[in-house]
Parts: C-alpha cells; sequence; structure tokens
C-alpha cells in the first residue's frame, strides 16, 4: 500500500502529466485558439459585463503580465479582443471580447461540449462534484503558498 507522502508525489506529478495532455489535446480541438488563449477568454467572458485589466487576468490565469500581453496581442490580430486605456489610470490595458470572438465562440460551444463530455466520461455527478471540491481545495493551497513566497 502507498504511504501518504508517496500519494502526494504521485498527484503532484500527474497534474503535470494531465496539464501538458490537456494542453495538446485542446490545441488540437481548435487551431486557430490555443487551450491558453480559450482560458483567457474564459476569464474575461467570466468577469462580464467589466473588462479586466491585463494584471487581473494575469493574476487569475497565475502567468506573467508578459505572457498575458502575448496571448492578447495574437487573439487582437485575429480579431477576437479588443485593448482599451482605462480612463482613470491611463497606465492599465482593458481586455474586452469583440462580437466576432463571442460568435466564434458560440458556434463552437457543440465542439467544447463534446470534448468536456469525452474527457469526463464515466464520472458520476457525485464525483464531479467532489472533484471540483478538492480541486478548489488544492487552488486555495496554491494561492496561500503564493502568498507566503512573497512576503
Amino acid at each position: 500500500m502507498m504511504a501518504v507522502d508517496e500519494h502526494k508525489g504521485k498527484i503532484f506529478a500527474s497534474l503535470f502529466i494531465i496539464a501538458n495532455r490537456l494542453q495538446v489535446l485542446g490545441d488540437r480541438l481548435d487551431p486557430d485558439v490555443t487551450v491558453k488563449q480559450w482560458l483567457l477568454i474564459a476569464v474575461i467572458v467570466k468577469s462580464y459585463p467589466g473588462m479586466l485589466s491585463v494584471k487581473d487576468i494575469a493574476s487569475i490565469v497565475g502567468v506573467s503580465h508578459q505572457n498575458v500581453m502575448q496571448m492578447v496581442r495574437s487573439l487582437e490580430k485575429k480579431g477576437f479582443v479588443h485593448i482599451s486605456i482605462d480612463e482613470s489610470d491611463r497606465r492599465i490595458k482593458r481586455i474586452g471580447l469583440t462580437r466576432k470572438c463571442q460568435e466564434y465562440f458560440a458556434a463552437r460551444g457543440d465542439r467544447e461540449l463534446a470534448f468536456l463530455n469525452d474527457l469526463f466520461a464515466g464520472f458520476s455527478g457525485d464525483e464531479l462534484q467532489h472533484f471540483a471540491v478538492h480541486i478548489d481545495h488544492l487552488i486555495s493551497n496554491i494561492m496561500k503558498m503564493e502568498l507566503r513566497s512573497t512576503t
């Protein structure tokens, strides 16, 4: 039987493997939008109707300001987002979705749902609910660790 510390190590390593494999699978889903770009768009959608700042997006997604700007510039070239300067503080860039983006993602909704259904095939509703609770707990622990490492 595996010791608790071995379980922790296995879970830690598995999270990286899962992340890498999900990125590859997700990037195959749509040749025009990477999984990371999709996540950035999803974060903006969840914040609607407000427009998030680049700093807000970086904090939520857990990447650098520079990485967010790189993704935003790519999405802007595709016509999916627009960048606005904050009226009260001109140093702040706010990111909004274009109508083209909203229409594009509405049209691929069935593919996204099929992807998620395949990914979570065989999981019961209760299992998914518990899984979500455990993921939230893990994210909370990560955020606490980030706060400790910056102080």
